[in-house]
């Protein structure tokens, strides 16, 4: 072998290794991506979750106390008078 392609042989080899675990509890013996703990196989592509309102970390007050104790009074107040309507 010439002295570029030991070099290339080299650096694989001392690649950092996937972080995960295969089924028979071993470890992954697959390079991890740059940057990244894992590798492809394992998620290491994936760039996450979407950040900010894509994730659906706001809020918006549509689930507080006030609001839905309103949607009920206001449920309620329907029926009644779609009740007395009826009679």
């Amino acid at each position: 072998m010439n002295q570029a392609a030991e070099t290339r042989l080299a650096h694989m080899r001392a690649a950092v290794r996937c972080g995960a675990r295969t089924r028979s509890g071993k470890p992954c013996l697959c390079p991890a991506i740059r940057r990244r703990a894992r590798c492809r196989i394992h998620g290491g592509l994936s760039p996450g979750a979407p950040r900010g309102e894509g994730n659906g970390k706001f809020k918006d007050g549509y689930f507080t106390r006030e609001a839905v104790k309103e949607r009920k009074w206001v449920r309620d107040l329907i029926d009644t008078y779609a009740k007395e309507k009826d009679k």
